[in-house]
């Protein structure tokens, strides 16, 4: 995975994080029926947006169970979120003269990130394209485009 974690780089030599892990889902298969897999890596606020990669330098084995020499790098998908759970302590305040305690709570990143199948890059690129694309402007008058017969100042393009 290649990103900024926690706004962490290389300011020096203008270069990104970079971690590795492994897949804690098959890559392969849509993780309860939705387009991603889970990764085991370091999964840190920040991270959304990098890149997931398989990478296998020096050589691997096959789906055939051949071994393989050389590199073998492909694009996994992205990495779009890391679940975190809560956790609770206390502040202990010394000399002070009262019975009050102060509870402090964080979260804590579980090493694990969900990552959107790159297959879904593609889908992701046609929508942008799409409502990049210039629209014909109606008149306040003319009939919504939405369909719902109603004239368009009074539908879609009502002054809220």
């Amino acid at each position: 995975m290649i990103g900024y974690p926690n706004g962490l780089w290389d300011e020096l030599h203008n270069l990104p994080i970079i971690r590795k892990g492994i897949t804690a889902t098959h890559p392969g298969l849509r993780l309860n029926g939705k387009p991603e897999f889970l990764i085991d890596a370091a999964c840190f606020p920040g991270s959304s947006g990098s890149p997931v990669f398989l990478a296998n330098i020096g050589g691997y084995i096959s789906g055939r169970a051949h071994i393989l020499g050389g590199n073998r790098i492909y694009l996994l998908g992205t990495l779009y979120t890391g679940p975190q759970h809560t956790t609770t302590g206390e502040i202990f305040a010394i000399n002070v003269p009262t019975d009050t305690k102060s509870i402090v709570s964080g979260l804590i990143p579980n090493n694990l990130g969900y990552v959107i199948h790159s297959s879904e890059l593609s889908a992701l690129e046609e929508a942008v394209r799409g409502s990049l694309k210039p629209h014909p402007r109606n008149s306040r008058n003319s009939p919504c485009t939405c369909g719902s017969k109603k004239r368009y100042k009074d539908c879609c393009g009502a002054i809220q």
